[in-house]
């Protein structure tokens, strides 16, 4: 059985992580960050995120939520939640965007089909027609640490 540590809500939430790995350690100093990671919240606890060891994008319940912040969305009405909710459950096993992740080092865009994680977040939030940074409409442009910046998130 799923011990469901965020709780359940009505509303899709977003989870920014301080991972405490390496790999993590880079992300923030790259992108002046305190978050490394970033996962959209289901209404049922669990989190859709991309991973990127395994398959990709994937659902899982949390064990342990050091580090974690979990934000709602300003503005989010239920209708909106259910389709961030369903464009991220439809993402599930989409491979993982490493080329994304090594654009943030030199400034392509890339458009692969697949999904780095604040990439994923940014995308389901646009979806539904909610642009969480007003002037930038491209998700492989957004960082944890951009993510973090959205005046629509708030704890």
């Amino acid at each position: 059985m799923n011990e469901n540590l965020l709780g359940e809500s009505k509303k899709v939430r977003v989870a920014l992580f301080r991972g405490r790995g390496i790999i993590s350690a880079i992300i923030r100093w790259q992108t002046w960050s305190d978050y490394s990671h970033a996962a959209i919240v289901m209404p049922d606890g669990s989190l859709i995120e991309a991973w990127h060891r395994g398959p990709g994008v994937r659902r899982k319940y949390p064990k342990d939520l050091k580090g974690v912040s979990i934000f709602e969305v300003d503005g989010l009405t239920e209708h909106q939640s259910k389709v961030v909710e369903n464009f991220a459950i439809k993402q599930i096993g989409v491979k993982y965007d490493y080329f994304g992740v090594f654009r943030f080092m030199s400034r392509r865009n890339v458009d692969n089909k697949r999904w780095f994680c604040s990439e994923l977040v940014y995308a389901a939030f646009l979806e539904a027609d909610i642009n969480l940074l007003s002037r930038l409409t491209l998700p492989s442009r957004v960082s944890p640490g951009l993510l973090s910046r959205s005046p629509l998130l708030f704890s």
